[in-house]
């Protein structure tokens, strides 16, 4: 029995295994599934806890579907200052609520398909502040001229970007300590391909994990033994040659599922789908990640 545990395993990222708690932390609905829900699949279905926090709820998304066009806040919009989300208006494009909506329902779907079955928002949850829970608002982006995401013009106020780097690090500390996660999987310090929630997501992370390391009144502090970047097809700069990748191959049914259940976002023809981009890409159980040195985070803490 041990040995077919143990062999369940194997082509997972290290780390993973039977009763422990894998930390999957991603920017907006959708991401978990393009880059690594072939991954949060295979490690829950092999018993491993897979968590999921997700830090806003792509409210700035564009949307794929016709029947759905009403549901994208336009660019007018947001240079004019749309209204925090929560706010009740007749006409919720204005500022995304509908979109957010709509993408939560996306997401508790494609979380059913890959088989993972906690998830968190941040600012609500383990994650809420003191004073009750809080939304974090898409940022928003744009394409640059090298093909990468950059900063919106306007960035609205509510912003994940903006919030203080402190204080959603404490909010993402808290949920740590008390998951007490084995490893922690997010974007490198490029996010991905630019995007400027992908890019906090990142930071937010790293802080997190040494808020999390310093003892609390309750729980008490938390290392977390490994932790894990994405290796994106769109990075700031190549890998270096002597950077270890690690391969997952994961569950390819599973990942593609859940692809289907972000119809907003993602078009999936046959074993392609493509994002509002329109360019076509092989679905894949393939997803590579890059061991993050301890070291970096913890210093002399490192386990």
């Amino acid at each position: 029995m041990e040995n077919n545990a143990a062999t369940a395993f194997e082509h997972l990222l290290p780390g993973m295994g039977p009763d422990v708690t894998a930390l999957f932390v991603h920017a907006h609905p959708d991401d978990e599934t393009i880059v690594t829900g072939a991954t949060m699949a295979a490690a829950a279905a092999a018993g491993t806890r897979v968590v999921l926090v997700t830090c806003t709820r792509g409210e700035l998304g564009e949307v794929i579907p016709p029947e759905l066009a009403h549901l994208e806040v336009k660019a007018a919009d947001i240079a004019a200052g749309a209204h925090d989300v929560g706010h009740t208006s007749s006409a919720p494009a204005a500022d995304g609520t509908g979109l957010a909506l709509e993408r939560e329902r996306e997401l508790a779907a494609a979380l059913d398909a890959l088989g993972v079955r906690e998830h968190i928002w941040l600012g609500q949850g383990l994650t809420a502040p003191s004073g009750g829970p809080v939304v974090f608002r898409d940022s928003g982006m744009q394409w640059g001229s090298d093909g990468r995401a950059a900063a919106a013009s306007t960035v609205l106020p509510g912003s994940f970007s903006k919030a203080p780097l402190a204080e959603t690090a404490d909010l993402l500390a808290t949920a740590i300590r008390a998951l007490r996660p084995a490893l922690v999987v997010t974007y490198a310090a490029d996010g991905g391909y630019g995007h400027p929630d992908h890019v906090r997501t990142h930071e937010l992370t790293m802080a997190a994990l040494q808020a999390a390391a310093t003892p609390s009144t309750e729980p008490s502090g938390w290392v977390v033994p490994a932790i894990y970047a994405i290796v994106s097809d769109r990075p700031e700069r190549e890998l270096p040659a002597d950077v270890a990748r690690l391969a997952v191959q994961g569950d390819l049914a599973a990942k593609k599922s859940a692809m289907q259940a972000h119809r907003t976002q993602i078009t999936v023809q046959g074993e392609r789908f493509a994002l509002s981009d329109n360019v076509w890409r092989d679905i894949t159980a393939l997803e590579e990640f890059v061991a993050v040195d301890p070291a970096l985070i913890y210093g002399a803490q490192t386990p």
